[in-house]
């Protein structure tokens, strides 16, 4: 009994019959053998000579018989003279892979590139397919704008349901990251749709799950983003793939911190780093770390040196496995915040400025980011105006691109800070903006209220608990004030 490669198998049953039958002739004549001497007792000579006129197609057996007698090998017969060339690219393939889960993107970027140019590509399974997502990837990896049109030309033609989901997922994570929310979950959720419950519970189709879960939380619809990311857990745990587990709890642990919930978010985020530092996506360990290091900072009391370690550890990985700009963006702003806990404020105040000037137009969230931690600095260094201009700045952009959930937490850690300082005023209408941006207005009706010196002059629950360190603040006259060891925003 013949046995081949399921590639093979599957090569060898797209392949024209005329084609083959051409070769299998070719190797007869150069061989010197006749027809009969060829068919011997594996065929008639009618059958064979058939199988040389294109039209029969011998099975594996048969081909695999007359491979041995006319001295060649299968691959030959398949492939032609090319035979050797679709190995080595196979094998270029597999190797461009490896380098992208590694976060080797411009190795990645180059060996694809080479694929694609080569001649023999349409002889490996899927290849121009394999290697265009390759190529898209490593753009994105990079930081490259052509990524986003080249993951739409999959999205679009590819064959491979597993590509046309990688390539949705790319698609929706950058336009997430570009503010483009309404566009990123209209995406995410026409790609759900056309999946069937073998294609959900597949790694890519839970990996697409999460990023969408990703959006649809920013753009302030919590409920629907926690619903899918709980079910993508629990698919996840059926499948047990570490990678979609990893991904399921990396998001859930987003979501719990962003909620408030730092207890709940950082054993999540703990299970998400181990499950990854096991498999071959080397190139997530740098981001989950800085992730990790932004919930350490905020827990009570902040685990600031365990903090340290990780960023020490995620800026190391994020050197060697090129890490794209956004990632490295991010790792800046969280140690960032770790010195601003420490009371270095002027190398807080230089890593966030680079920050929030380098992205402000292609990474809007990420400026916002940074934006609000350059507010927390200039209030710590009782520069309030400053600070109030750096937020003002945050909420704009935020309110731009439709993140009304972000604008009013922004808008709560201005109350938040103010009422500390004593701003009673000032914290009052910031706690009524954030309540406008996240669309809630009063159902009570109108009373006589106390003065201002009632023991309650704010509210206490206008929208999630804040991001950012509790600051213990001097009297409004002191020139400066530094940070205690308290909780820090996230990244």
């Amino acid at each position: 009994m013949c046995t081949v490669s399921p590639e093979l198998a599957h090569q060898l049953t797209a392949l024209d019959p005329a084609v083959l039958g051409a070769r299998i002739k070719a190797a007869r004549v150069a061989a010197g053998l006749t027809q009969p001497e060829l068919a011997g007792t594996d065929a008639s000579v009618a059958y064979l000579s058939r199988i040389e006129s294109g039209q029969r197609r011998p099975n594996t057996e048969l081909l695999q018989s007359l491979a041995a007698k006319l001295s060649v090998t299968l691959e030959f017969l398949v492939h032609g003279d090319g035979w050797q060339d679709a190995g080595r690219l196979e094998l270029q393939l597999d190797h461009a892979e490896l380098a992208l889960a590694g976060g080797e993107g411009a190795t990645a970027l180059a060996l694809a590139r080479e694929a694609l140019s080569a001649p023999g590509l349409d002889a490996v399974r899927g290849g121009p397919t394999r290697a265009r997502f390759v190529e898209a990837a490593a753009l994105n990896r990079l930081g490259d704008p052509a990524a986003v049109p080249a993951m739409q030309a999959l999205l679009r033609d590819a064959d491979d349901q597993a590509i046309r989901i990688k390539a949705a997922t790319g698609l929706c994570y950058a336009w997430r990251e570009a503010g483009q929310f309404e566009r990123a979950i209209a995406l995410g959720q026409a790609q759900l749709a056309t999946l069937d419950d073998d294609g959900l519970t597949t790694e890519e189709g839970i990996r697409l799950a999460v990023t969408l879960a990703g959006a649809l939380f920013t753009s302030g619809r919590t409920e629907e983003a926690a619903e899918i990311c709980d079910r993508a857990i629990s698919e996840s745990e059926r499948l047990n793939s570490p990678v979609a587990r990893a991904s399921a709890y990396w998001n859930a642990s987003y979501f719990r911190a962003e909620s408030g919930d730092i207890a709940g978010a950082l054993p999540l985020a703990k299970r998400a780093l181990h499950l990854i530092e096991n498999t071959e996506r080397t190139r997530d360990i740098g981001s989950l770390r800085t992730q990790l290091s932004a919930i350490m900072l905020r827990s009570d009391p902040p685990l600031l040196e365990d903090a340290r370690e990780q960023l020490r550890l995620a800026e190391l990985e994020l050197e060697w496995s090129q890490a794209s700009p956004g990632v490295r963006a991010q790792n800046h702003l969280v140690n960032a915040q770790a010195l601003l806990m420490d009371g270095d404020t002027e190398r807080a105040r230089e890593r966030a400025l680079e920050v929030a000037q380098a992205y402000a137009d292609e990474r809007p969230l990420i400026a916002v980011d940074a934006m609000i931690l350059l507010g927390q600095i200039s209030w710590a260094c009782d520069e309030r105006e400053e600070a109030h201009q750096w937020y003002r700045r945050a909420i704009a952009t935020l309110t731009g691109m439709g993140a009304d959930r972000e604008a009013a937490q922004v808008w709560f850690e201005i109350g938040t800070l103010s009422s500390q300082a004593g701003l009673v005023a000032e914290s009052a209408d910031a706690f009524q903006r954030a309540a406008a941006s996240a669309g809630l207005s009063s159902r009570l009706p109108v009373i006589n209220t106390p003065p201002v010196s009632s023991p309650r002059t704010t509210p206490a629950h206008a929208v999630p608990a804040g991001r950012l360190p509790v600051i213990g603040t001097p009297p409004v006259s002191s020139p400066r004030t530094t940070p205690s060891q308290s909780p820090s925003g996230r990244f």
